[in-house]
């Protein structure tokens, strides 16, 4: 048998029917592989160059990161002076200090009124 002997496709076939002859064409050469390699190895190099500029915009927001925690971090101790000054200031040795640079003086004889007399007496004059 050679390759260039006739078959016939039997799907054609009928009864009493000859059929078409298939035949070995000559010069069919197998498709060149370059162009496969060249677009494997261009997916390949654009998945590298994506996975770098993820590489660096990840470091960039990393480093970003460290600048906002190291912001808030000096932010926290300088409220945390902040409250310790005004809970000087307003206690009642600090509120002294400040009345005294004011040029205030403490009062000698302290009176205290009682709301409920005075009420009583007025509501009594009417």
């Amino acid at each position: 048998m050679s390759a260039e002997r006739a078959f016939i496709a039997p799907a054609t076939r009928g009864p009493g029917q000859r059929g078409v002859p298939l035949r070995v064409l000559p010069g069919v050469t197998k498709s060149p592989r370059a162009p496969f390699v060249v677009l494997v190895l261009l997916i390949l190099g654009i998945g590298l160059v994506g996975l770098l500029i993820l590489n660096t915009a990840l470091q960039q927001g990393s480093f970003a990161l460290s600048q906002l925690e190291a912001e808030t971090t000096a932010l926290r101790d300088r409220a945390e002076v902040l409250a310790s000054e005004v809970a000087v200031l307003e206690s009642p040795a600090g509120l002294a200090e400040r009345a005294r640079e004011l040029g205030m003086v403490p009062a000698e004889d302290l009176e205290f009124i009682e709301l409920e007399a005075v009420r009583a007496t007025e509501g009594g004059e009417e």
